[in-house]
């Protein structure tokens, strides 16, 4: 089972010769720790600015009531994103792709929904997609559809959830929640090179090319090398050699 092909937005020739187509709560400050720019905001009823950059991803399980208890808890150590836990993280696709690994396959889990959110704010929904995973545990996939309604905007930052529902859930709290950020910046010349090369500053594109270029010459060696390098920056080496499990299996846009 493959991906599909990546938007031609994060396109580029790899190194092997293969082209491409493709809350965290607020924090209440004490009395004491309130600044005197803080107060005057306060006085005149206004509210400080939101941060430039959006909080750390949560790159491991959360979310549900009692995520500890979930039936499909047992495997869930290893469920993360791949991504690194600073933000911000980028790609110059307007549909870019998001790789998870998933230690279960689709009989632990009722379905899952993907969900897309404005950043800062997250009051205004981009995109929502339910699902069912693929059989097997492995590395899944998450594509943005090409479609105008789901592109990006260049420089806005978005808040994803990834959430799983377990088989004997009530289907209504999310047993396990992964979540993240993505921003989309131009694709220039100098990005376009990177994620050729496999480095990380673009790195939602760059990851997801080379799992793209492995799927299809798992013996390549220098692919292997760029999956290895770029897993080792988010310390997840122990999915190295993990299979790709293909894409999520849409159930219905939300």
């Amino acid at each position: 089972m493959t991906f599909r092909k990546l938007p031609i937005a994060i396109a580029g020739v790899l190194a092997s010769g293969l082209t491409l187509h493709h809350l965290s709560q607020p924090h209440v400050a004490s009395a004491q720790g309130i600044t005197p720019k803080e107060t005057v905001q306060a006085a005149n009823g206004s509210r400080p600015e939101p941060p430039k950059t959006p909080p750390d991803n949560n790159t491991r399980p959360g979310g549900g009531l009692n995520p500890a208890a979930a039936t499909c808890n047992i495997l869930n150590d290893g469920l993360r994103a791949l991504i690194p836990v600073e933000n911000p993280v980028l790609t110059a696709s307007a549909q870019p792709t998001f790789l998870f690994y998933i230690p279960f396959g689709a009989e632990e889990v009722q379905f899952g929904e993907f969900s897309l959110l404005l950043w800062p704010g997250e009051e205004v929904r981009h995109y929502q997609t339910r699902f069912t995973l693929p059989d097997s545990p492995g590395i899944v996939s998450v594509t943005l559809p090409e479609a105008p309604a789901t592109a990006l905007v260049e420089g806005q930052i978005y808040r994803w959830y990834f959430q799983l529902y377990c088989k004997d859930g009530d289907g209504i709290q999310p047993d396990l929640t992964l979540n993240g950020a993505v921003q989309r910046v131009a694709l220039t010349p100098e990005r376009t090179q990177q994620i050729q090369a496999a480095t990380p500053e673009i790195w939602y594109d760059a990851l997801a090319g080379v799992a793209y270029g492995l799927q299809h010459f798992p013996q390549d060696s220098q692919l292997q090398t760029q999956w290895r390098e770029l897993l080792q920056l988010i310390n997840a080496e122990d999915v190295t050699t993990t299979s790709f499990a293909g894409p999520i299996l849409p159930l219905a846009e939300m």
